[in-house]
């Protein structure tokens, strides 16, 4: 059963249409990356699902309980983060969890870093374990140990039946962390699927000896791609492999194939 569920969406400022008749779904139990440039509309998307804008049509449902984590968290610098914690639990009538926030939970807010910030606002929106999670660049301000644990917390919330649709300009996070993807641009969705079958026949190839690499993947859909790499598209590893028997390579991989997803689909002005 899908947990999210986009059908038509639209949201106009004035006659610019932020979100233009979108439509995807999130099955329910998947960590779903939401990808576009800036101004695609991906936040506006969000803001919809959270009640906190309303579809000028269309419609956007969400089956179960909600939180999220937008830009600003609101939170009052001269508070300390246990009581900033105990206010949202109370509100909720839940008992407060600091999971993930213990290293910094007897600091005043106004001391926390912005990636400290970020993670107090994931504790908050995890309390009463909500079914969906709608998260707007979680990552921002976060450093590789904290970008584990946050990897780790939203699988497990997702392998627990839970689900989250999260926007992300940091792709390598993205696969990390996703089993499938949107990808809108221009308020539209471009690109929607699970993650392994979008990246499965787009590779990434490296070599010193490009132009022999190149000749050897004649006939394949081979676009060259920095100083020495090759995107391949369309082909399986197998057939990329035969094909390429006696050139050396430095690599040859799914890995960067989302960024060559990403750029392809999507344009900025």
């Amino acid at each position: 059963m899908d947990a999210v569920v986009i059908e038509q969406l639209t949201k106009r400022y004035g006659a610019f249409p932020a979100v233009d008749e979108l439509s995807f779904s999130v099955p329910r139990g998947s960590v779903c990356g939401f990808l576009g440039p800036n101004g695609a509309g991906k936040t506006t998307t969000l803001r919809v699902l959270l009640g906190l804008a309303r579809a000028t049509s269309g419609q956007a449902t969400v089956h179960g309980s909600v939180s999220g984590v937008l830009g600003r968290d609101g939170f009052h610098p001269s508070r300390g983060v246990w009581d900033e914690l105990a206010l949202a639990a109370a509100r909720l009538g839940v008992e407060p969890d600091d999971t993930g926030i213990e290293s910094f939970v007897d600091q005043r807010v106004g001391a926390c870093s912005h990636g400290q910030r970020r993670r107090l606002a994931l504790a908050i929106a995890l309390l009463g374990r909500p079914d969906v999670l709608l998260l707007d660049e979680p990552a921002t301000g976060l450093d590789p140990h904290a970008l584990r644990e946050l990897r780790g917390t939203l699988r497990s919330h997702a392998d627990n039946g839970g689900t989250v649709l999260l926007s992300s300009h940091v792709l390598e996070d993205v696969a990390a962390t996703c089993d499938r993807v949107v990808v809108i641009n221009r308020g539209r969705r471009v690109a929607q699927g699970e993650l392994d079958e979008l990246l499965a026949r787009r590779i990434r190839l490296r070599s010193p000896e490009r132009p022999r690499l190149l000749e050897a993947l004649r006939g394949l859909d081979a676009t060259p791609e920095g100083s020495d790499g090759v995107i391949v598209t369309g082909a399986d590893v197998d057939t990329v492999g035969r094909a390429v028997q006696g050139v050396l390579l430095h690599e040859m991989s799914t890995q960067g194939a989302l960024e060559a997803l990403y750029v392809g689909l999507t344009d900025v002005d």
